[in-house]
């Protein structure tokens, strides 16, 4: 049975990934930038559609 993982989880779990050489350098900073805009994974509101792809793309590859 798969899991259910909020979004606000999700970026702060990728957060994580930030500074090591598991992420691309576009990815660290468009982790940083989804993490600051949705104050730390808590305004999950404001995530895009697009955004949120990504976030559960780079989710998925790391921690599914």
């Amino acid at each position: 049975m798969p899991r259910i993982v909020s979004l606000n989880t999700k970026i702060e779990q990728i957060n994580a990934l930030r500074g090591t050489k598991d992420i691309s350098e576009w990815e660290d900073k468009f982790i940083e930038s989804v993490y600051a805009y949705s104050e730390q994974g808590k305004r999950v509101a404001s995530i895009t559609d697009k955004q949120r792809a990504v976030i559960e793309r780079l989710w998925g590859k790391h921690f599914a």
